[in-house]
């Protein structure tokens, strides 16, 4: 190889080590950049008072005296009463469209049923007729045979249409198409009722009969939280009411009925019906008004607290993160009742102790 080449080959060689050696004494000499560490919040725990209201919106209608269902299910056809008419007992106040079939089928049966009576009818009086007219006997035992027959038929008749063969059959005719009818049990006022159309089973409230000359209110919630709102509230719980035209004024109440299952009201129902422990008087307070309601469903003073960002809960378990002496470490803890922003805690914590924030 030609010397001449090989020099600058080797000068070029010497040059390059020389500068990787002064890059990897740079390297070694640099500090790594340290990653940020995540700061937490910590929380005490402190000691006060947690109180949970609900605040429901109703409006004054006469006193729930009874409610009215159909016996069958349907589709309401004709209503003859509207909310605020005052009805009597006994009065006719809406029935089914399905009502009309059955008038169709009651005519059918009525008929079946009348032409078996009549044949037997018949051949009674064919036999009292013999007898009176001194036949023989070969005559009145056939046409006693002849009623039997004709007793048979009509009981057959009568089992074919379900009917007890020993009761009034055109009574129980009438029973069955004024299951599609629904009459008011008591002297009253309609609070409530359904439209016409709507589709109605034998537990849906159809009305809702009230006393003219008492009121009470019934309020609306959600059902949507129908447990978040009802779950801790029971009938006979104390509630303060504020006529919304005159806000400046209180009165106290209690809760008389709750929709089922949280009361003896009907799951149908989608009201809290409330009572004042003293009636006010006309101008106060009337029929059409509406009220703001204020449900306190709880009030613990003096207990010790978190709010929710300090609290964790994994697996079935509800801890909190404190700094032990060997760092963070879990605390099962026990709680009670909560808020958007308080948690009471039973147990597992005391006062002032520092918990870490999630």
């Amino acid at each position: 190889m030609n010397k001449k080449i090989l020099v600058p080959v080797f000068s070029l060689f010497l040059i390059i080590s020389l500068f990787m050696v002064g890059c990897a004494s740079d390297k070694s000499d640099m500090t790594p950049t340290p990653y940020p560490t995540p700061v937490r919040k910590t929380y005490a725990v402190q000691r006060g008072d947690i109180v949970i209201n609900v605040e429901l919106f109703g409006r004054v209608t006469p006193l729930a005296l009874a409610t009215v269902n159909f016996q069958l299910d349907g589709h309401v056809g004709d209503v003859y009463v509207q909310v605020n008419d005052k009805v009597k007992k006994g009065q006719l106040l809406a029935d089914l469209e399905e009502l009309k079939t059955l008038l169709a089928q009651t005519v059918e049966t009525s008929d079946a049923i009348k032409r078996a009576q009549i044949a037997l009818q018949i051949a009674q009086l064919t036999l009292d007729k013999y007898k009176a007219e001194s036949a023989s006997i070969f005559d009145i035992q056939i046409q006693e045979k002849q009623i039997e027959l004709a007793q048979m038929d009509l009981n057959e008749v009568l089992i074919k249409y379900g009917i007890d063969p020993s009761s009034n059959a055109l009574d129980v005719l009438d029973a069955s198409a004024n299951k599609a009818k629904v009459f008011a049990p008591v002297d009253g006022v309609i609070i409530a009722g359904v439209n016409p159309g709507r589709t109605v089973a034998t537990s849906t409230v159809a009305f809702t009969i009230g006393d003219g000359s008492q009121s009470e209110i019934l309020a609306s919630f959600d059902p949507g939280k129908s447990d978040e709102q009802l779950k801790n509230m029971f009938e006979g719980m104390p509630v303060m009411v504020t006529p919304n035209s005159k806000p400046t004024l209180q009165w106290s109440g209690k809760v008389r009925q709750l929709p089922s299952p949280y009361g003896i009201g009907s799951a149908d129902d989608k009201t809290i019906h409330i009572v004042l422990d003293q009636p006010r008087s006309g101008g106060e307070l009337k029929f059409g008004d509406t009220v703001t309601i204020l449900v306190q469903q709880a009030n613990k003073a003096g207990i010790l607290w978190l709010p929710p960002a300090a609290i964790r809960e994994v697996g079935g378990r509800t801890f909190v993160i404190v700094n032990g002496t060997n760092g963070p470490k879990r605390i099962d803890i026990e709680v009670g009742l909560q808020t958007a922003d308080r948690v009471e805690i039973i147990s597992g914590l005391e006062e002032g102790q520092a918990v870490i924030g999630q």
